[in-house]
């Protein structure tokens, strides 16, 4: 179901049994998956995959993003060129930082060390069943495990993993 007050510009494919709520505003290329919501007044920007059954809140934008099955983000988040996992819950007013401060290529912890993306723009990588609380800010780069978790007013500028 798209609503009377939709936008979709561009490539733009929404399943049978998604709907998208007026005054959403859908750049393509972007999927939205069957079960799927959006909005209302969401921005959803091009290359983005709205996975099944999953939620895109009011006024929340995503960018360049991949949301598994049943991944949620609540009013008022921002969350750019990201993944998110299958169940996760990104709280109202949780913002994700997808562009380093000093303009450097982002870097990812792996093995214990940085390494460089290569890319300019990398958000967060959020595990299966994580959550975050209310008015969370997530650096670019860091990742949140599965089932992991944030306080509300959290600033993360660090990966959260489970050993």
């Amino acid at each position: 179901t798209v609503e009377e007050g939709v936008h979709l510009d561009g490539p733009v494919v929404v399943e049978a049994g998604a709907r998208v709520q007026s005054g959403a505003y859908v750049e393509g290329p972007a999927l939205i998956r069957a079960g799927a919501e959006v909005g209302p007044n969401a921005y959803v920007r091009g290359s983005t995959v709205v996975g099944q059954n999953a939620h895109v809140g009011h006024s929340v934008e995503v960018k360049n993003s991949v949301l598994m099955a049943d991944a949620s983000i609540g009013h008022l988040s921002y969350v750019g060129d990201s993944v998110l996992g299958r169940g996760v819950n990104v709280g109202a007013g949780t913002n994700v930082a997808n562009l380093r401060h000093d303009d450097e290529n982002v870097r990812l912890q792996v093995k214990g060390e940085s390494v460089d993306t290569g890319r300019r723009k990398l958000g967060a990588i959020v595990g299966g069943g994580a959550k975050t609380g209310i008015n969370t800010s997530i650096n670019a780069g860091v990742k949140l495990g599965a089932g992991e978790t944030t306080n509300p007013g959290e600033v993360l500028t660090r990966d959260r993993l489970s050993e």
